[in-house]
């Protein structure tokens, strides 16, 4: 019989296959277990970096040097420490996560190859021939060096290859190029007046995003735990650390996982989930859902409202808009968005449109953009591409005299855009780092803050590039990094998420006092009758006068922990706790029929 490499006879040919499955087995199982190594010490060194984002020992100490130190320049000194060990804490802890991520696809392909080769190696040596006699042996054989290394060739190939692929994406595959929504839209009267607005809490920290409550009769003391001053509590179905909305007699939330995406109304007067809305999956939607931190969840996001519609977004990008009563008018999905933590920032809407701040990547990598939806259908009403890099921060429009300015919070620019067709009206490079806070205005000035940058106080009314001799002043201590600032008009304050207070004076920018409130804090404080509300992540509300200084007046424990902000009504507060949804007041009887669609 001729002997060929293509005779799945020859013995050589079977031996070759066989070697090198085997070849291909062991390298595999070889890799899998340097990268089992790797990711060990990556896991370890990922939760020792990550201790920034709860409390970092190295920096308590520096701040308890700062509280301590008499001398301006110390203190200064010491402040900008905290800055530099914070930022280097964070993109330690950031850069640690992508690693260990990489690593476990990784891992999960060389297991696999491993597992295959293996189960191959042992199926062909069971039909392997006897060893041929020596002078019945051939010329040396050449093949099985070589289909070694092509298999193995072939295996590195298709590793790099899936590396690549996860590197480049970092979320997974996606089903089809993002469309924008074919809504059915709906006949729906005007857009609510401000005046309307105002007496709800249709947004992320309220109606002007300044975390403001306009009533001065909701309560001051409870107890979740033991039911004190407790209307109702009920629990959410899926979980999320984004906030409650308000309007009329409606409460609305949003939950999610890693396979399903909700929408939630509750009865305002008794808890009573009167529809669930799930949204579906539009057109780009991701197979599969990003990573994301589990502190961030999938639905980071508060949603928003203006008493016709409800919309809320998710981390993977899909949008969906629902009437009052609970149909999904449109969803769309956003393209693909990359960056850490996956969609984070809140809507608002404006008119009949709803406001979305797409930042995302780098700044010079020309992703980002400011877009405006259609209520109705969920067409791009516009769409301003911008300069900036990723941003989970919230957009606010502020009223000045003369108009109305759209504020946003990206890496690394402030800037003002015309809230009607998107047009940009200043800009201000000021921020560093991952921008998380949100920016509050008052009167005709905008606060906008980070850490490892600075908080400023930019006169709003301006145009074209804005420089530092623009400011009205500018802060240095005390930058919060997930915390939005909170503006009487007379003070700005600010929270680290370790609960680190600083005030500054809204005249000229003196900082007035600092306060350690020993505990970790995630929620963005509110103002109510000129007492601070400032939730923190154990669930105990600090009650906080600052006029002369901080003076806490009063705790009020929720009973389980969360880090998501108040939402305030007549006569009542709205908190989400990491399991239940929470009616801080005295009971009230449920509206008339006559009331279903939320007005009040």
């Amino acid at each position: 019989m001729t002997e060929s490499i293509d005779n799945p006879q020859d013995p050589r040919v079977a031996r070759a296959r066989y070697q090198a499955a085997l070849a291909t087995a062991i390298v595999a199982g070889l890799g899998c277990a340097v990268v089992a190594a790797a990711l060990v010490w990556s896991t370890s060194h990922l939760l020792e970096s990550g201790e920034h984002l709860s409390v970092s020992e190295e920096i308590a100490g520096l701040r308890t040097e700062y509280l301590h130190a008499t001398d301006a320049d110390a203190r200064a000194a010491i402040a900008e420490q905290i800055r530099r060990r914070d930022l280097v804490l964070r993109r330690d802890y950031f850069g640690w996560l992508h690693f260990t991520r990489v690593g476990g696809f990784l891992m999960a392909v060389a297991v696999v190859v491993c597992l295959v080769a293996a189960r191959l190696a042992v199926t062909m040596r069971r039909r392997l021939p006897h060893p041929p006699r020596a002078e019945d042996r051939g010329p040396p054989d050449v093949t099985a060096p070589v289909a070694r290394w092509t298999v193995v060739g072939i295996a590195a190939a298709l590793v790099g290859v899936g590396v690549f692929v996860y590197a480049m994406t970092g979320e997974g595959f996606r089903a089809e190029p993002p469309e924008e929504s074919e809504g059915t839209g709906v006949a729906v009267g005007p857009p609510p007046t401000y005046e309307e607005i105002v007496k709800h809490w249709p947004r992320f920290r309220g109606p002007d995003g300044n975390g403001h409550c306009r009533y001065d009769n909701v309560p001051r003391t409870w107890d979740g735990k033991a039911g004190t001053n407790v209307a109702w509590k009920v629990e959410v179905p899926l979980p999320a650390p984004n906030s409650p909305i308000v309007w009329g007699d409606r409460v609305f939330l949003t939950g999610a996982s890693r396979q399903a995406r909700e929408v939630y109304c509750f009865d305002a007067a008794t808890g009573e989930i009167l529809w669930a809305g799930p949204v579906g999956t539009p057109a780009g939607s991701m197979t599969e859902p990003p990573e994301i931190l589990e502190d961030t969840g999938y639905a980071a996001s508060t949603a928003a409202t203006d008493g016709r519609f409800v919309a809320a977004v998710f981390a993977n990008a899909d949008v969906g808009c629902f009437s009052l009563d609970g149909k999904e008018v449109w969803s769309r999905n956003l393209g693909r968005f990359k960056n850490m933590y996956g969609y984070a920032s809140s809507l608002l809407i404006h008119g009949d449109t709803l406001i979305v701040q797409a930042d995302q990547g780098a700044p010079d990598q020309g992703q980002s953009s400011l877009m405006a939806l259609d209520l109705r259908t969920g067409r791009t009403a516009w769409e301003t591409r911008r300069p900036v890099g990723s941003s989970w921060a919230t957009p606010v429009i502020a009223r000045t005299e003369t108009r109305l300015e759209l504020v946003t919070c990206s890496l690394p620019l402030v800037m003002g855009h015309n809230p009607d067709d998107g047009t940009e009206y200043w800009r201000v490079d000021l921020l560093a780092g991952d921008i998380a806070p949100s920016p509050v205005w008052h009167g005709n000035l905008a606060f906008a803050v980070n850490t490892g940058a600075r908080l400023a106080a930019i006169p709003l009314g301006g145009s074209g590039t804005l420089t530092d001799d623009d400011f009205a002043w500018t802060g240095e201590d005390g930058l919060p990094d997930i915390v939005s600032p909170m503006t009487d008009g007379t003070i700005v304050l600010l929270s680290t998420t370790d609960g680190f207070l600083s005030a500054y004076a809204v005249a000229d920018g003196k900082l007035l006092w600092q306060h350690e409130l020993e505990t970790a804090v995630f929620a963005s404080p509110s103002l109510v009758s000129g007492t601070v509300y400032l939730l923190d992540g154990k669930g105990v509300m600090h009650l906080v006068t600052t006029d002369g200084g901080f003076k806490e007046v009063g705790q009020s424990p929720l009973g389980e922990g969360t880090r998501a902000s108040p939402a305030f009504a007549d006569g009542h507060i709205y908190l989400r706790g990491s399991k239940h949804l929470y009616c801080i007041g005295k009971t009230r009887p449920k509206p008339a029929s006559g009331n279903e669609e939320g007005n009040p």
